[in-house]
């Protein structure tokens, strides 16, 4: 039997390579390994188009994400067994998986258990979560003579030399931010969620400023600034005492941004691009009533300056819960300029947090800032 390894990028069926798509067209067998039994698997969920007026076997094999070796010498025994039943008069398999086969994948080990059935070999590379990370912000991950490394655990042996002798950094999966953010708080970072989905979500600011992801397939990079590369002056450092956090320690306001961003999100699921902010706006403001969250829209608010009190005054998007201004936009991407004045509102009307929300991109654009 020949099998090829096929990555099939991060979950968009647009980034399967033109190969992986004409072998996935003639292949007998797939295989889809999943991460627990009451889960689909997501590599399959992403070429289910390419395949679904196909006559093929499938097979989801479930690969839990565990440590301990005698369990998972039982699930590759198993898989091992589903294969064998289903594979009849089968001559050639595929084993997909998310990103490239080649990165932290269970390809590999997959062909050391089926080494005595696999005559053939081919490997197909996909495009990793963290090109499509880079690429979805429109940020180069690395220039000129620049040093990227991979981190898939800030406790691993040598983390800590690599991330400080390194350029740009991709932590997968990344936990542990307390650790990242000692070395690293200051510098610019991009976290992406479920990047390649249709609910993907793209955060950027200060290490210092982004939470702890609560889904497993999240991206963190780091792209540190040159020793001559000035200090942003539009960002604001949290502190390590926790200075701008609230009482338990959390991020201040955390709840109720999460809140904020989850309903932005279902806004930009239903209507994608392409509307004025005048519709993403009133279908907001529908979401966060839902969600019985208090809010107010285009409130004027005083701007000072010193202790002069300016007489124009400022109309704010949304204003949640007397506590966090939300700043609703349309366009191809978010800039340093919506930033500055996001920044300057939250300065001139004495509040701490403020969040941009772009629904004029392909996924929701958020920028998160605090004073």
């Amino acid at each position: 039997m020949k099998l090829y390894g096929i990555g099939v990028g991060p979950g968009d069926p647009e980034l399967l390579t033109f190969k992986a798509y004409k072998i996935l067209k003639g292949v007998d067998m797939i295989i889809a390994p999943r991460s627990s039994e009451d889960k689909r698997s997501r590599a399959l969920h992403t070429v289910e188009k390419v395949i679904k007026e196909r006559d093929c076997i499938v097979v989801e094999p479930v690969f839990p994400m565990t440590k301990d070796r005698d369990k998972l010498e039982q699930y590759w025994k198993k898989a091992r067994e589903e294969v064998v039943a289903k594979r009849n008069s089968c001559e050639t398999a595929a084993f997909i998986t998310l990103g490239d086969p080649s990165m932290y994948s269970t390809f590999y080990r997959f062909l050391e258990v089926f080494n005595d059935l696999v005559e053939e070999v081919e490997v197909i590379p996909g495009v990793t979560s963290f090109s499509a990370c880079t690429s979805t912000a429109q940020v180069p991950l690395v220039e000129g003579t620049e040093i990227v490394s991979i981190i898939p655990d800030v406790k691993a042996k040598n983390a800590m030399r690599v991330i400080e002798s390194s350029d740009s950094l991709i932590f997968l999966k990344p936990k542990d931010l307390d650790k990242i953010e000692d070395m690293l708080g200051n510098e610019k970072a991009i976290l992406c969620v479920k990047v390649g989905f249709e609910d993907q979500e793209l955060l950027s600011g200060k290490v210092s400023e982004i939470e702890e992801p609560r889904h497993y397939l999240s991206t963190l990079i780091v792209k540190k600034r040159r020793a001559t590369e000035p200090e942003p002056h539009d960002y604001t450092r949290l502190t390590q005492k926790g200075k701008l956090r609230d009482t338990t320690g959390k991020w201040l306001y955390k709840d109720l941004t999460h809140e904020i961003i989850g309903a932005a999100m279902e806004v930009h699921r239903k209507l994608g691009s392409g509307f004025l902010e005048y519709v993403y706006e009133e279908a907001l403001s529908y979401e966060l009533n839902l969600k019985k969250v208090h809010f107010e829209r285009q409130k004027e608010l005083d701007i000072y300056y010193k202790d002069l009190l300016i007489p124009k005054k400022y109309k704010p998007d949304l204003i949640v819960e007397s506590k966090v201004i939300a700043e609703i936009k349309a366009t191809a991407g978010l800039t340093e300029i919506e930033e500055a004045q996001l920044l300057n509102y939250l300065k001139a009307t004495k509040r701490r947090v403020g969040l941009l929300l772009n629904f004029g991109t392909k996924s929701l654009e958020v920028k998160r800032r605090i004073l």
